[in-house]
């Protein structure tokens, strides 16, 4: 992700310290507010209130995503956020004018926000979410849309948003890609008839997704970071810096490229074929090149998908090499490939389809960031109560399949799908 969206700091950390130790012990002792009964009627005139909850890199983009779009004349405005590091709160806060929050339930208890972004870390994002729609607000919420450990919490929370009637979004912006919608038309054309197999792999080298810069080498747990609030239901351990900072190098918070990167090249492929739950998954892999610090997630992951419609995908991935071989989408009427891909959300240059019998086609498709759209998408469905492109049902069907890839890596086991009791089985 790139960083020219964050809010720019314009405070030191001394004075930061020192402009917050007044308010500090009030903040303390502030109890969470209760929840709002329901939400707010919005008209097509209406301007949409959006909260943030978390404003770390991944949240101060989606922040900045949304300045612009309101820039550009959609109807919303970003009345509040949240954070557990107040110094990163108080930044955020600055440029939006937004009222700042040091508990994402105060946050919720807002009649003024409609809708919540959330982009905490893994673990605290279902959580989060229940928490949201509980309180009669609409939900962004940023992939993986639940920790690798919290299969039944996304269960509930899936069930939770039908009945409550609630807009969720998950962050799978491949999913508002047109260059995608390409590949959806293609396949449900039959232009390579029924898909058998899916070969595509995430490549990277550098550990720079898990090993991320220190903004302050000095930061421990008190008014100004809220140490319980980031763990979460984790596991209660001392706090380090690099927890806190660098939680994506640990199993407490994260999943390695599982996880983290999967759902930016695997999730596309489910949407365009129209996949659910997987009926199996094995993988492996482990920390094959990054052995000389503190890293408990793997480097190197390998995943391979049956699903009950027959079909196998696999995906390797490694982060000490970014040589990309050509994906592909093998239908049992030919092969669908995809030319020169940037980041898979965002496309890719042209697919071509080679079928059995014939000359190839090639198709143009094209790059685009396709996270505004996804943006655009969430915004319209929280106006006409509509079904979001990637959608909690879609959101669940993902998390499945990766919680049980990471799973088989954990475990050493086969993991597989109970679809009468919607459970992971080991």
């Amino acid at each position: 992700m790139s960083t020219k969206s964050k809010p720019t700091v314009t405070m030191n950390r001394r004075d930061f310290l020192q402009s917050t130790a007044t308010a500090t012990a009030a903040l303390g002792l502030l109890s969470a507010a209760p929840f709002v009964a329901r939400g707010r009627v919005l008209g097509a005139n209406d301007t949409i209130g959006i909260g943030f909850i978390g404003v770390g890199g991944r949240g101060s983009s989606h922040l900045a995503t949304v300045q612009r779009l309101i820039q550009a004349g959609t109807k919303a405005k970003i009345v509040a956020v949240c954070d557990a590091y107040r110094y990163r709160l108080n930044e955020a806060a600055k440029p939006t004018g937004a009222k700042a929050y040091w508990k994402h339930k105060e946050l919720l208890a807002d009649s003024n926000v409609d809708a919540v972004c959330i982009a905490t870390p893994d673990r605290l994002h279902v959580p989060q979410a229940l928490d949201a729609i509980r309180a009669a607000k609409d939900v962004y919420c940023e992939k993986p849309m639940g920790h690798w450990s919290q299969f039944d919490l996304a269960r509930r929370f899936y069930e939770e948003t039908l009945k409550l009637k609630r807009v969720v979004q998950i962050g799978n912006q491949g999913n508002s890609s047109p260059a995608w919608q390409k590949v959806r038309e293609l396949i449900q054309q039959g232009a390579i008839g029924r898909v058998q197999l899916v070969t595509v792999g995430f490549y990277r080298r550098g550990d720079w997704g898990e090993r991320t810069p220190i903004p302050d080498p000095e930061a421990k747990p008190g008014p100004d970071l809220d140490w319980q609030a980031f763990l979460g239901d984790a596991p209660k351990v001392p706090f380090t810096v690099d927890r806190f900072f660098s939680w994506r190098k640990y199993l407490d918070y994260a999943g390695g490229p599982c996880t983290d990167l999967f759902p930016h090249v695997f999730t596309p492929f489910v949407s365009a074929i129209g996949l659910k739950f997987p009926s199996r998954a094995v993988a492996s892999g482990g920390i094959f090149k990054y052995t000389t610090y503190d890293r408990e997630v793997p480097d190197t992951f390998n995943m391979c998908l049956d699903y009950p419609e027959k079909l196998s995908i696999v995906l390797p991935c490694t982060l000490a090499n970014n040589y990309p071989p050509e994906a592909a989408i093998r239908g049992d009427e030919g092969t669908l490939t995809l030319q020169n891909p940037g980041e898979w959300n965002a496309g890719f240059d042209s697919v071509t389809v080679v079928p059995v019998k014939g000359d190839p086609r090639v198709y143009p498709a094209g790059k685009l960031d396709s996270t505004p759209l996804h943006w655009q998408n969430f915004l319209s469905c929280v106006r006409s109560r509509e079904k979001p492109v990637s959608d909690v049902e879609f959101g669940l069907h993902v998390q499945a399949a990766l919680n049980m890839a990471m799973l088989s890596l954990l475990k050493e086991k086969v993991a597989k799908f109970d679809f009468a009791k919607k459970k992971i089985l080991i």
